[in-house]
């Protein structure tokens, strides 16, 4: 109870950013031991009960430490209580026990770590979707505008993509991985920096000081947009994308002539371009310093930010307009997922967990009819 009545002082930017003004608490729940017993308790119960007698609220974050192993009554218990209140978040145990122990607890929303041992220097998303559209460009944003009414040069003045022609995908390519090279050293620096200057003004020792006096740092870093820009190489691979441009030549839309393969769907020809980028972008950060010689991870996770991503991000050759939302963390786009809900998740589930340590995240809902006719 004291968990869901906590509130901070923010100013209005940030609940903008992240709705529900969150605390970031995540309570963890069940899992199994490194011995094979299971970890749930009574308690176990009576911490999910509470979405029942003080109904659902979005702090604190209910995760299940899910593994196969798990008592069959507390699965049960689990599926009535998603069914009922949509509101429990799953991870694997399975998957993060052979890594951490079974001494770990999910930080923030989906990063595992050892409880009094290690700590995360928390980190916003890079926006690759947006980043494509600067490789189109030329290091050019394509929203905002100088205040003389001009393009706003934004990342290196690289080439742009030339001429109206259909886009050429192995062009394209080398551009966006020129830009990503670019994003991923700023990206870091920036994060540097701010963690430094945290330290410096605001060294959270009351937290620490329940740490071991050497710690296990990890840097987060995490992904914005990353369906949006797989489904959009995808098409400028498979379909034929024109670039339509403005008065000062800049990619400001396109016309896709075709079908293309979409993130979701449990198709390799785009899903492999999804774990390719998650790869691709983790290697580009692995190779800048990190502060106080932090491990870096990163996360594939926007929570309610992939709203106000998207309305910075111009039109993108998948076919979503300027100024929508995103998918959250690793979701497919919306609806485009067309092949039921094992396709949709079998695609997710290809992401690779080594290059996304800090954690994938997967908004998921189903009807209750859909799963059967009884309980």
């Amino acid at each position: 109870m004291k968990l869901r009545i906590v509130k901070f002082m923010r100013i209005q930017s940030y609940n903008e950013l992240f709705s529900g003004d969150p605390t970031w608490v995540t309570e963890s729940i069940g899992g199994m031991g490194v011995d094979g017993r299971t970890l749930v308790t009574k308690t176990s119960f009576r911490m999910l009960h509470t979405l029942k007698n003080l109904g659902p609220a979005p702090e604190p974050n209910m995760t299940v430490l899910w593994s196969k192993n798990l008592p069959t009554e507390w699965k049960k218990f689990c599926a009535g209580i998603s069914i009922d209140t949509s509101s429990i978040q799953y991870e694997s145990d399975d998957l993060m026990r052979p890594l951490m122990g079974d001494d770990y607890c999910i930080a923030c929303c989906v990063s595992c770590m050892r409880v009094g041992k290690d700590m995360q220097f928390f980190g916003a998303r890079a926006n690759l979707a947006k980043t494509l559209l600067y490789a189109l460009n030329g290091g050019v944003d394509e929203v905002t505008l100088t205040k003389d009414g001009k393009p706003f040069q934004v990342g290196p003045r690289y080439a742009p993509v030339l001429g109206d022609g259909p886009l050429d995908y192995n062009e394209v390519m080398q551009k966006f991985d020129d830009m990503m090279e670019w994003l991923a050293g700023l990206y870091v620096n920036t994060l540097n920096l701010i963690h430094y200057m945290h330290d410096k003004y605001s060294y959270e020792a009351l937290e620490m000081s329940l740490h071991d006096t050497e710690v296990t740092r990890y840097f987060a870093t995490g992904i914005a947009g990353l369906s949006c820009c797989v489904d959009s190489l995808s098409a400028i691979k498979y379909a034929k994308v024109y670039p339509i441009r403005n008065e000062f030549g800049i990619i400001t839309d396109f016309r896709v002539e075709g079908d293309f393969p979409k993130y979701g769907n449990n198709n390799d020809d785009v899903d492999q371009i999804a774990v390719w980028l998650v790869k691709t972008f983790m290697q580009k950060i692995r190779k800048h310093h990190t502060y106080r010689g932090s491990i870096p991870t990163m996360s594939i996770l926007t929570i309610t930010s992939n709203v106000v991503y998207g309305k910075k991000t111009g039109t993108t050759p998948d076919g979503r307009k300027a100024g929508e939302p995103l998918a959250p963390g690793a979701n497919p786009m919306h609806g485009r997922d067309s092949n039921g809900a094992l396709a949709s998740l079998e695609s997710v589930a290809k992401l690779p967990y080594e290059y996304s340590r800090d954690g994938i995240s997967n908004t998921f809902s189903i009807t209750p009819q859909s799963l059967g006719k009884d309980d």
